[in-house]
């Protein structure tokens, strides 16, 4: 009997806690449009960086179900319109848009870029950084190249400037990672002499069909992309599990030197507890100047073991061999960390890892400013309980 009671005690305190820790979802649905309020039937509507894409019906409806809280960029695509993108915030009610499509002008390019000389070459360079260098080309390419269009402006061998449109959805097939993307190009540059790429635009992603041992490998090559991905930093943030799950974050600092223009990082962790306030259930506010963050799971563990005292005696000791005049190591001189500069007052994070204020709320350098289209993953991934090693 006492077994019985205790056994619906557990199932009953299983339920009550699933039913306390579950979370209201809601649904973003509405009407598109043209400028005369007709309604639209199939224009592509889609929820950036996630998996979620549908087509107007002859009413020129649409809707997305079951989302979470958090921050959305809905994005629109329809020949002949424009391309609108709106952000909208979900927090405890379902949001209704009306999506304005305006007709654009259809004027004739006089410049036949796409038969130029130096197509084949400014197609290879668009491809690495668009991309990613780190792309097998045989397994992440580009289905459609022949709606780019490329110009490139080249006043000597070492110097050339290369930018991109696109007439319609870039679709990319990413064999890597199992996914197909769908590509909204707003805006593409890129700097040989200056190495700097930039790129603007909105994605949505498409499971690939495959085989029972494809889909196990593209498991683990999801599972490495996200590990010690920007996308994992900021959930970690908003989660307040820097260490748990492997990032050492360290604050930035200049020396007092004008003639030293490299930068230091003060050795001991941050605490998430000085920078990050919760505002609600649905985000978190993120405040610093720069941060230096490595992934390095195995060392965030022993860190995180470490007691308090001992890190500060650690910190005296490493001050005092450091030769410069403020007594801290220079940021990652093997490359292999990233920094983050914010250029806001804030970043506010949602659970997804996406970011109110958008991506440009930060300036990326180092290792994640090298990673392109096909290391990314869509907001719906979750990892494995089970970690590669």
């Amino acid at each position: 009997m006492n077994r019985l009671l205790f056994l619906l005690y557990l199932i009953f305190n299983i339920f009550i806690g699933d039913a306390l820790f579950a979370q209201e979802l809601y649904e973003i649905w509405g009407t598109v449009t043209d400028e005369n309020n007709q309604p639209l039937q199939g224009a592509t509507v889609f929820i950036s960086g996630s998996q979620k894409i549908t087509a107007t019906g002859v009413t020129g409806h649409f809707a997305f179900a079951e989302l979470q809280p958090g921050n959305y960029l809905i994005s629109t695509r329809m020949l002949g319109y424009n391309s609108p993108s709106i952000d909208v915030t979900l927090r405890n009610k379902s949001l209704r848009l009306l999506i304005k499509l305006q007709a654009k002008s259809m004027i004739l390019d006089e410049v036949y870029i796409r038969g130029d000389k130096n197509r084949e070459r400014y197609m290879s360079i668009f491809s690495d950084q668009f991309l990613g260098k780190s792309a097998d080309m045989e397994e992440c390419f580009i289905v459609n190249p022949e709606i780019i269009s490329l110009t490139g402006k080249e006043p000597d061998l070492h110097n050339l400037t290369l930018k991109a449109e696109a007439d319609d959805l870039i679709v990319i097939e990413n064999r890597i990672l199992g996914y197909r993307i769908k590509y909204l190009l707003r805006a593409f540059e890129y700097s040989s002499k200056n190495s700097i790429t930039s790129y603007d635009g909105e994605t949505t992603f498409e499971e690939i069909e495959g085989t029972k041992e494809q889909k196990r490998t593209w498991e683990e090559n999801r599972l490495k992309a996200y590990e010690g991905s920007l996308m994992h930093f900021l959930r970690s943030v908003y989660s307040n599990t820097l260490l748990e799950e492997g990032f050492i974050a360290n604050q930035m600092v200049k020396s007092s030197n004008i003639f030293d223009r490299r930068a230091y990082m003060i050795p001991t962790p941050v605490k998430l507890s000085k920078f990050v306030a919760r505002l609600d259930s649905s985000f978190v506010s993120y405040k610093f100047n720069a941060l230096n963050i490595i992934y390095k799971p195995k060392k965030a563990a022993r860190l995180q073991k470490q007691l308090p005292e001992q890190v500060e005696i650690d910190l005296k000791i490493l001050k005092d061999k450091m030769p410069n005049d403020i007594g801290f190591p220079p940021v990652d001189p093997e490359g292999k960390s990233s920094q983050l500069l914010l250029y806001l007052n804030e970043a506010l994070i949602d659970q997804r890892g996406s970011v109110y204020t958008g991506y440009k709320t930060f300036l990326i350098r180092g290792y994640w400013s090298k990673k392109r289209l096909a290391d990314q993953l869509p907001f719906e991934y979750r990892p494995s309980e089970v970690r590669i090693q």
